[in-house]
């Protein structure tokens, strides 16, 4: 028998709690930093509320973990069904036939600068020696939609919620910079509002950004970028399921001669992709009729929960833990991204 002092001591830690008590709890702190969140993101658009609710998160957990009993709150479940779920229903509200129609002169530019992005995130990384998680997560987020397609990467890759903390951030601080040196530059270099908008919607980072950086230049500008920037959304599908084809690769733990072909591409196609892409293709077909707009703000409204746990999962010394290295990565992989794009319109004369 313990002595009655160890039973005391235990009783705090939520032990006796049942599960789904403990489960409803962290979904309601998520839930309440989340509105929280969205409510500052309409004030400063700019930052937007998935960095806030990460914010948030980040310093309850550090500040207020003993009192708010952070730890029995079954976080990291909510973070992942709050990923997973918030991607499918995004796809509610997302028209892939019409984003094919619009966007299909961009592609040969969007992959070649993906391709770019990725070789230089995964390869420069290594150099660096950053975990190829984090190295991943960067990647994905710089060449594709930051925080939505770390998002849909991170259970795939089986990301840590402190490196998605890290990747969001570094995603952002480079959103930051793109609002406001892109359109300087654009004017400088004699941009066309095509051109500058072809530019824009390859090398800025998010989808937010991409807006106030193309309409800061120009009405047609902003309206190209968001255009070439919706089209790139489109590829989070088949680079998260090339990224779940690849893990035995990247996971050194489970090497690839172990792993038969069969099950590589049955793990590959997680089962929320699949109805991530179910739902678009519902949304294409004109199915949920003029809910289109309400599904975004909900997929937006879970994905901003998820960040919320991501965020109360991050402790200081993981971001210190992490280093510089990251940010060096993430800010060659965007000038890499960037320069490949003014590259390639400079030898297609779309500037």
């Amino acid at each position: 028998m313990p002595p009655s002092g160890q039973a005391t001591a235990a009783a705090p830690t939520g032990a006796s709690t049942p599960a789904s008590v403990r489960l409803a709890g962290g979904v309601a702190l998520c839930t309440v930093i989340a509105a929280v969140a969205l409510a500052a993101g309409t004030r400063v658009p700019l930052i937007g509320a998935p960095l806030i609710a990460i914010a948030i998160g980040v310093i309850l957990t550090n500040g207020l973990r003993g009192p708010l009993r952070i730890a029995s709150l079954r976080i990291g479940e909510v973070s992942k069904y709050a990923l997973r779920g918030g991607i499918v229903v995004l796809g509610g509200s997302l028209d892939l036939g019409d984003i094919a129609r619009t966007g299909w002169d961009s592609m040969p530019l969007l992959l070649t600068t993906i391709a770019a992005g990725l070789i230089c995130a995964l390869g420069f990384g290594k150099l660096l020696g950053i975990d190829w998680r984090m190295r991943c997560l960067i990647g994905m987020g710089t060449t594709i939609c930051g925080a939505s397609a770390i998002a849909a990467l991170a259970p795939v890759i089986r990301a840590k919620a402190d490196e998605i903390a890290y990747a969001v951030t570094v995603i952002f601080f480079f959103n930051m910079v793109a609002v406001f040196l892109f359109p300087v530059l654009g004017h400088l270099m004699g941009l066309s509002d095509a051109g500058f908008g072809l530019w824009a919607g390859t090398a800025v980072n998010d989808t937010s950004a991409v807006v106030a950086a193309g309409f800061a230049y120009s009405q047609t500008a902003g309206t190209a970028a968001t255009i070439v920037k919706l089209t790139r959304t489109t590829l989070i599908i088949p680079l998260v399921v090339g990224f779940g084809l690849a893990m035995p690769w990247l996971d050194s733990s489970k090497p690839a001669k172990d792993v038969p072909l069969l099950k590589r591409v049955y793990d590959a196609v997680p089962m929320f992709i699949v109805l991530f892409l179910f739902a678009a293709v519902l949304k294409s077909l004109g199915l949920f009729g003029s809910y289109g707009p309400d599904i975004q703000i909900a997929g937006r409204w879970v994905l901003v929960v998820a960040m919320a746990a991501v965020g109360l999962q991050g402790h200081w010394r993981a971001f210190v833990g992490a280093g510089a290295r990251p940010l060096v990565l993430g800010l060659m992989t965007w000038a890499v991204v960037a320069l490949v794009s003014l590259a390639i319109q400079t030898w297609t004369q779309n500037l």
